[in-house]
């Protein structure tokens, strides 16, 4: 069964290990746990905090963004079960008090700042596949190889909308397990 990957994808104003993006950086353990807690996730690339890297590949920087800004991503690579899993989970808890702060840490977007995509079960997504998502997504919009919220696309290729009665119900049982 076809799974959901997804990707969010920032540049912090300053160097992680700047005070300005402290706030920030010392939500990112917190920020895992919960949404590994949350109903629908089912893996994740594991950053190393000390050295800023990966498990599930190096960093890319997209073809939109200025190379001297690389070292300031902020990026993740996430597993879900659906559309409606990682929704629930970003705009609630946590990880949507951090969304509410995001203009102290982030530049202001001038590309997607997250894509969704669908992944056969024994897939595990790369950084570089992200980037190339982020990258499809912020050329040609949504389309079956990479999604928003907004407009996202079945596990045939098909456009969807995403269930928002479902996305609340998950929103509730998250809730519940914190």
């Amino acid at each position: 069964m076809p799974r959901l990957a997804f990707t969010t994808f920032g540049v912090l104003i300053e160097p992680s290990n700047h005070p300005q993006s402290k706030g920030f950086v010392d939500r990112i353990e917190e920020t895992y746990a919960e949404a590994e807690g949350c109903e629908g996730f089912i893996d994740r690339s594991v950053r190393d905090i000390k050295t800023w890297t990966h498990s599930w590949g190096e960093q890319v920087c997209p073809n939109f963004l200025d190379p001297a800004l690389a070292a300031q991503i902020a990026q993740t690579v996430t597993i879900w079960d659906d559309l409606e899993s990682v929704f629930a989970y970003s705009y609630t808890g946590f990880h949507a008090e951090g969304l509410k702060m995001r203009k102290e840490w982030f530049r202001e977007p001038e590309y997607p700042n997250y894509a969704a995509w669908w992944v056969a079960d024994d897939h595990q997504p790369t950084f570089a596949e992200a980037t190339q998502k982020l990258e499809m997504l912020h050329a040609q919009g949504s389309t079956p190889e990479s999604f928003s919220f907004k407009k996202p696309f079945d596990t045939q290729g098909n456009p969807a909308v995403l269930d928002q009665a479902v996305a609340k119900e998950k929103m509730k049982r998250n809730a519940a397990l914190r």
